[in-house]
């Protein structure tokens, strides 16, 4: 979906273990992963939100085994060949007057963190410390000033269907097309405010495709059985892409940092940045206030957060249950827990809970642009 590696939606198997599709070289697809338990799931997605926990985990006082035998399965390692081992990391320690996380351009001079230079920020630490992982090395940056321009990720459509194959932020497009992934000719739906219209035209234009569908309005559902077929507002209209305009703002580093972010109002929600302490500038994408979009009512059958596999209709039906607060739907549903840490799900989540007349605080997530293993964090002094 991202085209970046922050979503976790293309995993495949390779020779060499399992990577994502979006960082993998052309020919390391090795074949369609085979999912035996697919139909077990589709089973489970027509009962209601933990009908197996209410009838199945019985008698009552034996449910601590069954449930310790499902953590202890969701625990256990992929099969099949292993990663090789990450390399052990040399620790040290730096101080500098400004870090700049995002765009070196915006400071320059400053010590810059940029994935495009290969260096990730892990997270932003007591005494003004910013952990960085660059090359072969693991830092402590000490710092004065922080600089946050850590851009924005796309924000899942609240709409059925939303999590074919298919669905594509503007970004990930544009991403494929440089790789050569998409064929001329392709049939595209863009969803997006008038700026990223203009933008996914341009895109269209470089890479041959045929935009069949725009608006700034988002369709009632996509259609597809294996991808996406069709764009569905009261006509349907054939496409192989959705293209998303979506976009929500990359706050966990400034909130891990002390910063302040709260629901938007106006128009398609958004987590947006409300106050930063003083030696923060958060500043681009990330210090965005509105979407841009038309709010949209989130469908049922949607899904709030694919990474756990949890549908806006078991957040509606968690909160019915009197878990009335974020991290209680969190804890509850696993909504915001998975690879992208909440970055594409964060904001549904949080509008189908104010939807239901519950306060809607932002929950912790993890800092890191995109997924890292312990073993890429060992290092030695």
């Amino acid at each position: 979906m991202c085209g970046a590696g922050y979503c976790a939606q293309c995993e495949i198997a390779t020779p060499t273990g399992r990577v994502l599709a979006c960082q993998a070289p052309p020919d390391a697809h090795t074949g369609r992963r085979a999912d035996p338990l697919r139909p077990l799931g589709r089973m489970a997605e027509r009962v209601p939100p933990w009908f197996y926990e209410r009838r199945f985990l019985r008698p009552r006082r034996l449910r601590r085994l069954p449930l310790h035998l499902l953590r202890h399965l969701s625990a256990a390692g992929h099969l099949g060949p292993a990663a090789p081992p990450s390399p052990v990391r040399r620790f040290s320690e730096i101080e500098v007057e400004t870090a700049v996380v995002g765009r070196q351009d915006l400071h320059p001079g400053g010590f810059a963190v940029d994935l495009a230079d290969g260096s990730l920020a892990l997270g932003v630490y007591p005494d003004r410390t910013l952990g960085v992982l660059r090359g072969d090395d693991l830092l402590a940056v000490r710092f004065e000033n922080l600089v946050i321009a850590t851009g924005s990720h796309l924000r899942l459509p609240p709409i059925a269907g939303n999590d074919l194959p298919g669905v594509i932020g503007i970004d990930g497009l544009e991403r494929f097309g440089l790789a050569g992934g998409l064929a001329p000719g392709l049939r595209i739906a863009v969803w997006a405010a008038a700026e990223q219209a203009v933008a996914a035209e341009r895109l269209a234009a470089r890479f041959g495709l045929e935009i069949v569908w725009m608006s700034d309005r988002a369709p009632r559902r996509l259609v597809g059985r294996r991808q996406v077929e069709a764009v569905d507002d009261g006509r349907r209209t054939a496409c192989s892409l959705f293209v998303t305009g979506a976009r929500q703002p990359a706050l966990e580093l400034a909130m891990q940092g002390g910063a302040q972010a709260a629901l938007t109002s106006d128009g398609l929600p958004i987590v947006a940045l409300a106050d930063a302490p003083g030696w923060m500038r958060v500043v681009g994408g990330a210090a965005r206030r509105s979407s841009g979009l038309p709010d949209v009512p989130a469908a049922d059958a949607a899904f709030a957060c694919l990474c756990e596999d949890v549908r806006v209709g078991d957040i509606r039906a968690c909160v019915a249950q009197g878990f009335r607060h974020p991290e209680l739907v969190k804890r509850r549903t696993g909504a915001m827990t998975g690879p992208c840490q909440g970055k594409l799900c964060s904001a549904l989540v949080l509008a189908a809970m104010r939807d239901l007349g519950v306060d809607v605080p932002p929950t912790r997530s993890r800092p890191l642009t995109r997924p890292v293993t312990l073993g890429e964090l060992a290092a030695h002094a």
